[in-house]
């Protein structure tokens, strides 16, 4: 009497999804949300006049909907890029064997 039970676990979603606001990647808007608001408020990058502010609210905007669209397209983008930088100098793009160009 040896019978063989397959364990079943659950695998929620939320754990294998990346981690978004607003649907966008959360490394991504929080850079977008800080240059807005150091080039919007007074102390940061600008003199904080209302044109300013409103460049910042424009560009807010605009960089949300870029990155939405990036979310949707490609989730991983973000980990992808930050792993080709950090293996940059272990890939080369090219070969570092020389030949000779054969003519056919």
């Amino acid at each position: 009497m040896n019978e063989e039970h397959l364990r079943i676990a659950t695998v929620r979603r939320s754990l294998t999804r990346p981690q978004f606001i607003f649907g966008c990647d959360r490394t991504l808007f929080l850079l977008l949300l800080l240059a807005c608001m150091a080039l919007g408020f007074p102390g940061g990058l600008a003199s904080g006049n209302f044109v300013n502010f409103f460049i910042a609210i424009v560009i807010f905007f605009v960089g949300l909907q870029v990155l939405r669209v990036m979310g949707k397209k490609d989730p991983l983008a973000m980990r992808i890029f930050q792993r080709s930088v950090k293996y940059q100098d272990s890939y080369v793009a090219s070969s570092r064997v020389s030949r000779q160009d054969r003519k056919y």
